[in-house]
């Protein structure tokens, strides 16, 4: 009971550790990208936190696998580099001892990412998709922030807005610049407000300005025309949200499954691998967490991470098979999980000769000193 308290609460600190420092690292990764985008224009600024979100939650199951297996192999190579493996195994506790409590600590964490990685993680790819369809289609002008030079890409207008009032939405100090085939312009107003008409066009309604435009290149390069107006609409063409068939990871794993595509069934392997491939990694990681005194800590280390990241290639290599109708989707859930059982039971079956061997050289040797010593 000790030993599976001790195991289990160490465990889990650890995993609390690797799993945040991941997600750290993962949100920092979106917000470049999504910020990058924004810098362009491409994107609004009011979107970038809903778009991390939808993201983390879609990558949530491989990040759990991955935390659950950093913690194990960091908790059982510290038992091993202090000398406590050979304490409990001394104590009678063998290697296969340590199998009940990995167990005990990783399925609850492998149900939480199969229940994200089939139901969650599609909809978090939903909504995303969604969600950027509603801020490409959201009328331009309703971004647009007081006291800053706004570019709206698709009509080439630059807009500047000295002041909102929220109760009547009306703008003040208005400044437009637009580079249309027309020519040049340049709009000042004292104030506007948007209208819509009863066809649905968005207008914006500009009151008590002035308007310089360049002419064309044949009545001049330096040619312009100033009109003053007490009243000037410019149209803002709204855009229709784009209803696009979804892709595959953002539909449903049974309408994946009852649609049977060759792409789909790809999707529906990766989502049953990532949490199934768990079990086998987490018995995995306790052979690997073997510490050898004369070869260091580093080693295990490396090959252990070396066969996560091969275990994911492998995964995406027969995803891609599937998606090609090279292999079906039952054959492909044999063979990779089949083999990964098999390099498991390879690996532990090799690491539990040696500790026993270990074990029997450290009895003997201490059984020899205390037989000299009498």
């Amino acid at each position: 009971m000790i030993f599976r308290r001790a195991l289990l609460r160490e465990l889990t600190t650890n995993a609390i550790y690797v799993f945040v420092v991941l997600v750290a690292i993962l949100v920092t990764q979106f917000l470049i990208k999504l910020i990058g985008a924004a810098s362009a224009g491409s994107l609004p600024t009011d979107g970038l936190i809903p778009l991390v979100g939808f993201r983390l939650i879609s990558q949530l199951p491989p990040l759990i696998v991955i935390a659950m297996f950093v913690s194990i192999l960091l908790t059982l190579s510290r038992g091993w580099r202090d000398s406590e493996m050979a304490i409990w195994m001394s104590s009678g506790q063998s290697l296969l001892s340590w199998v009940r409590p990995v167990l005990t600590f990783a399925l609850p964490m492998l149900v939480i990412a199969m229940v994200l990685s089939t139901v969650l993680s599609p909809w978090a790819e939903r909504r995303s998709i969604e969600y950027r369809r509603i801020l490409e289609a959201r009328d331009e002008l309703s971004v647009l922030a007081p006291g800053l030079f706004q570019e709206l890409r698709k009509t080439k207008q630059v807009y500047f807005v000295e002041g909102v009032n929220l109760i009547d939405g009306t703008i003040k100090n208005v400044f437009v610049f637009a580079d249309d085939p027309n020519g040049q312009w340049l709009v000042r107003a004292l104030q506007g407000f948007l209208y819509q008409d009863k066809t649905g066009d968005r207008y914006v309604i500009l009151e008590k300005g002035n308007r310089v435009k360049h002419t064309s290149a044949q009545a001049g390069p330096n040619e312009y025309e100033f009109a003053s107006f007490d009243r000037y609409g410019i149209r803002m063409t709204g855009n229709e949200v784009k209803d696009d068939p979804l892709e595959e990871r953002a539909k449903d794993t049974i309408a994946l499954l009852q649609e049977g595509t060759p792409s789909g069934l790809g999707q529906v392997f990766y989502r049953l691998s990532v949490p199934i491939a768990g079990i086998a990694l987490a018995l995995l990681a306790i052979p690997l967490a073997y510490v050898n005194p004369r070869l260091g800590r580093s080693i295990n280390l490396i090959i252990a991470i070396l066969l996560l990241m091969i275990s994911l290639n492998v995964m995406n290599i027969i995803q891609a098979q599937i998606d090609q109708q090279r292999i079906g989707l039952i054959a492909a859930l044999l063979v990779f999980h089949l083999s990964l059982a098999a390099i498991v039971a390879g690996v532990f079956y090799y690491r539990y000769r040696g500790a026993v061997f270990i074990w029997r050289s450290r009895t003997q040797a201490t059984t020899t000193d205390h037989g000299s010593a009498a």
